[in-house]
């Protein structure tokens, strides 16, 4: 193995032993992913030869416990706080609501919402039905900015301003948007919204609610147990969380629900709306039937991220690129998402292949 000046292993070594298709931070350590591979091919009938994509689902799954906590002295005690990370879409809605009807093993302490300022208007209204219907704990909602004003304002600076000297990702937290080069080819920017218009606003309320002040660190011993509302379907969506006192956890794949059960209990129910996919409504992930459906159903929100995609085309200093929301590299409102696709996805309308790991765990959900 090649190794650097420091003695650390070079880029083309570190990309060898992340070939195993496990990505990097993956919250499942490689010995269990490992053991809980083996132990599906095992068990599995010869019939079903499933490819290391959702062979390592599948033993994701597999190895999601319960998390369980000891103090100095060994013995199990519990976190210091539970908290819930709303996105007020179907899998955290449902586990937010499982948890209302006594159906989850704990109960959180509070649920978060963050929001981006550009959710759509049925999110927001589902955030106002939960208010009312969770009384187990408070619901609290939290915010940096309106990512849609800042994207606009980062991709049009005003002229002689300092802003108009950063570069787009300097200017404002970027969306994974798609740069188009004057070739044709289109590539995709890093993706920053996430972090910034949701995790950081979600830990800092966490440390208000602790009582820690800024620029202070955590009492040692503190524990802050995040429940995320990623299903099994999902399961390699999952990442550790990087604060030495926040620890991740999945209730629903530990109880091995599917966003397809999560669907199934609002229907065995009959008690309470069924939200639709929480996102903002112009984000780059969404597949080609959420953009048909918000142009048929939300015409409004569909203008809006039109409107928005014809003010970000030239945001990229010092580059050629074009800016677009959509992945086919072409102005948003000139698609026709009425016309039938030449091959039907085999996962339906909720699935689009290329982005399926690329979310973080607190959009979409």
């Amino acid at each position: 193995m090649t190794t650097n000046s420091k003695g650390k292993p070079g880029y083309r070594a570190q990309g060898k032993k992340r070939a195993d298709g496990v990505k990097h931070g993956f919250a499942i350590n490689p010995e269990q992913m490992e053991y809980e591979r083996r132990k599906l091919v095992e068990e599995m009938s010869t019939k079903l030869k499933p490819n290391k994509k959702q062979l390592n689902t599948m033993a994701a799954v597999a190895a999601t416990k319960e998390p369980e906590y000891f103090d100095e002295e060994g013995n199990k005690r519990e976190p210091t706080m539970r908290i819930l990370s709303l996105g007020a879409g179907v899998q955290s809605s449902c586990l937010a609501l499982m948890a209302q009807e006594g159906l989850t093993k704990h109960k959180p302490d509070y649920m978060i919402f963050a929001d981006t300022g550009w959710e759509p208007s049925f999110v927001y209204e589902h955030v106002e039905y939960l208010k009312k219907a969770i009384t187990i704990c408070p619901i609290i909602t939290v915010e940096r900015s309106n990512i849609r004003e800042d994207l606009i304002r980062a991709a049009n600076p005003v002229k002689g301003s300092n802003e108009e000297h950063k570069s787009f990702a300097g200017r404002v937290p970027n969306p994974p948007l798609f740069a188009k080069r004057p070739g044709g080819k289109v590539g995709m920017l890093y993706r920053q919204c996430t972090h910034d218009y949701k995790v950081i606003p979600i830990q800092k309320e966490m440390r208000r609610i602790l009582g820690i002040k800024p620029r202070h660190r955590v009492k040692k011993g503190t524990i802050v147990e995040q429940w995320i509302g990623i299903s099994t379907d999902e399961a390699m969506r999952m990442k550790k969380a990087r604060m030495y006192w926040l620890e991740s956890r999945w209730p629903l794949i530990e109880m091995k629900m599917s966003r397809a059960d999560c669907l199934q209990w609002y229907r065995d129910m009959k008690k309470h709306p069924m939200p639709g996919k929480s996102s903002c409504i112009g984000c780059p992930y969404h597949h080609n039937d959420q953009w048909k459906n918000m142009q048929k159903n939300y015409p409004m929100d569909f203008e809006d991220a039109c409107e928005v995609d014809d003010k970000i085309r030239t945001g990229l200093k010092n580059t050629t690129a074009e800016l677009f929301l959509h992945k086919s590299g072409v102005p948003l409102r000139t698609i026709d998402f009425q016309e039938k696709p030449r091959q039907q996805n085999l996962f339906g309308e909720t699935f689009d292949e290329e982005f399926a790991d690329e979310c973080e765990g607190l959009c979409g959900v």
